[in-house]
């Protein structure tokens, strides 16, 4: 060949999809043998290397998307319990089309790594790796990531739609004591959730005083103390609302640690539908994100803006669910 061979001469000549001979040369497991062998004997033959520098030479791409997970307010912790659902469906979906995911904290980006486009996770919108991306004019997919610049996407739940039906349950169950745990400002989850909060309160005609909003970070310390809180006040509510699964799970112990029941005398309803959610005692009442299709949209988002520089997507926005358990009660 008069040029350095690509993937897709691979692809061709074997007679395979690109996607397959990306998980052949990265020795992934769900390819049979017969078309593991075909596949390497191709890539000898036509002198192919899956070296990304060779590749960049070629293709001015390395076939690589940085998936980028930020501290979420001070806990990155918290950022890979939930996404971590988020992160293998982001991870399948650039499979299939024959690239990979690089996991990178923020403070990696600008270290010498070459990546094609960005998947910004619990990253705070004004962070200079922002910058450094429009800088560099790649393209960067924000999950419940708001940045701007031309060539991004912005992908997320319905934090307002989940909230409604999470207040118009506890009001249908003669909730008029409503109280909120609120997340972090400084992200997307906590800004859109505490703000619809306020906006279907008012809706429902709920005059509720202002210590019924109590803001904390999304983790369980902050939701246990934020509970005792609206548990010490004169005229304590008899429903909470939290804007996470955490704080909602501490929440439920805070209740049984001050003499209360929960979900008996005090109702609670989560927001996201973690695995540990079904679990507790009582099982807890949630919102339910769908983060399997949160990591494929960002994915294909991503994989858009990298094959169509014109490209401006609109933002995506994902419907919730109300999961109905024993945590919510009249």
């Amino acid at each position: 060949m008069s040029r350095r061979p690509t993937i897709r001469d691979v692809a061709e000549q074997a007679g395979v999809s690109i996607a397959t001979v990306s998980r052949v040369l990265n020795d992934r497991a769900d390819v049979s043998v017969e078309t593991r062998e075909r596949v390497r004997e191709v890539a000898r033959s036509v002198g192919y290397t899956a070296d990304p520098s060779a590749r960049a030479l070629v293709t001015q791409r390395t076939q690589l998307v940085a998936v980028v997970v930020g501290d979420n307010a001070g806990h990155r912790d918290l950022s890979l319990l939930f996404f971590g659902h988020v992160l293998s469906a982001i991870s399948r979906r650039l499979a299939h089309a024959g690239y990979d995911a690089l996991l990178l904290q923020p403070a990696e980006l600008g270290l010498h790594h070459r990546f094609d486009a960005a998947i910004l996770i619990g990253v705070d919108g004004n962070d200079p790796l922002v910058t450094d991306l429009w800088v560099r004019s790649l393209p960067y997919v924000g999950v419940d990531v708001r940045v701007g610049g031309r060539r991004n996407a912005f992908v997320g739940s319905d934090h307002a739609a989940g909230v409604r039906l999470a207040l118009a349950h506890l009001y249908e169950l003669g909730h008029r004591r409503i109280a909120h745990v609120a997340g972090a400002r400084n992200t997307v989850a906590g800004a859109d959730r505490i703000a619809a909060f306020r906006r279907e309160a008012r809706v429902l005609g709920l005059d509720l005083p202002d210590e019924y909003v109590r803001e904390a970070d999304f983790s369980s310390a902050g939701g246990y103390d934020a509970t005792r809180a609206l548990l010490a006040l004169a005229e304590r509510p008899t429903a909470i609302l939290a804007a996470s699964d955490l704080m909602a799970l501490a929440a439920l112990a805070a209740i049984r640690d001050a003499g209360l029941q929960p979900g008996g005398d005090v109702a609670v309803v989560g927001f996201d539908d973690i695995e540990a959610a079904s679990l507790a005692h009582p099982p807890l009442t949630t919102i339910r994100q769908n983060r399997e299709k949160l990591g494929t949209l960002a994915a294909e988002r991503a994989l858009e803006l990298i094959q169509h520089a014109d490209l401006r997507p609109s933002d995506t926005i994902l419907p919730v669910e109300l999961v109905v358990r024993g945590s919510s009660s009249p």
